[in-house]
């Protein structure tokens, strides 16, 4: 695992109140894809996107539900959208992994985006997408872009994507470069990334560290995201003075419980810390008052995120 370390505690600390509860993660639990694997013609339903922060009166809050999860690649089904495809498989340099293409109602007539969600250890994220990621779907959408849910090509014990950094690093920006900004309506300056705890780990230590070029919407880091020991490419004055990275973290996710031994505030704190030590402008780390590792709101995170971005073009 990639190495922790403190932080140096010079970043001012912003505690908010957030809503929601519940997030489905559990680390380190392997999932079958049996386990979700839906009939393509059952009827679906929405989602309340108010357990992921999304306010109950807000037209994002109830999207239709994505209900399939399995690994029958090549097979697309309406709940994913027009340019939607499920359980898509990718390789390079001999790796192999899976990827979800959710498209919420984005509009081709005008700039479309990409938010890369990376999930956390256990991919729990990408084998049931029924109620998370779709509502990450539905606020990526409002904001014209499409949601790429990517599975790690790790094959040993739980899926996660710090074990093999290097090779996970390689395959993830492939994934992006020679995939998805070939086959999809993408514009290159609108990439968002968000990864949860896990995934948080490969935003820090794997892609801001080193190909952050394919960072040009911001990056939200949840329930973890440590300090690497250096950048592998300087960053560009450009990066440093506009590109949003954002730590969030629940007060209550210290490593104390059982449930969720990683420490993801010391984590956050550390990671962040050291960005804003490179130079790093806009770095920003949240605790938010009693939330834990599995009561996160993530929509709201990205929305927020997004909104900031836009707010700068």
């Amino acid at each position: 695992m990639p190495t922790r370390q403190s932080g140096d505690g010079s970043l001012s600390v912003i505690s908010r109140v957030a809503l929601g509860a519940a997030l489905l993660l559990a680390l380190g639990t392997v999932l079958s894809p049996l386990l979700f694997s839906f009939d393509p013609d059952e009827e679906t339903s929405a989602v309340s996107c108010t357990t992921y922060g999304l306010a109950a009166d807000d037209p994002r809050a109830e999207p239709t539900q994505i209900i399939d999860a399995s690994f029958r690649a090549g097979t697309t089904y309406s709940a994913a959208g027009e340019l939607g495809e499920m359980a898509q498989t990718f390789t390079h340099n001999g790796l192999t992994g899976q990827y979800h293409v959710i498209d919420g109602g984005v509009d081709t007539n005008k700039p479309v985006g990409l938010v890369m969600h990376l999930h956390g250890d256990g991919a729990r994220e990408y084998h049931d997408p029924s109620g998370r990621v779709t509502c990450l779907a539905a606020v990526a959408a409002s904001h014209n872009a499409l949601l790429v849910v990517p599975r790690s090509p790790d094959k040993t014990g739980a899926p996660t994507w710090w074990e093999d950094l290097k090779g996970n690093r390689d395959w993830l920006t492939s994934l992006v470069n020679d995939r998805i900004l070939q086959d999809y309506p993408v514009d290159r300056n609108r990439i968002t990334w968000m990864g949860y705890s896990g995934g948080a780990e490969m935003l820090s230590y794997g892609i801001l560290a080193g190909p952050r070029q394919l960072v040009t919407g911001g990056a939200a880091l949840v329930g973890g995201g440590g300090a690497p020991q250096g950048l592998t490419t300087d960053p560009t004055e450009s990066q440093l003075e506009t590109m949003p990275l954002w730590w969030v973290t629940g007060t209550e996710d210290d490593g104390s419980t059982t449930s969720a031994p990683f420490d993801a505030v010391s984590a956050a704190e550390s990671g962040a810390a050291f960005y804003d030590d490179q130079g790093f402008e806009r770095v920003d780390l949240q605790l938010l008052t009693g939330r834990n590792h599995y009561n996160m709101p993530d929509a709201r995170i990205l929305d927020d995120l997004m909104k900031t971005v836009e707010q700068d073009r």
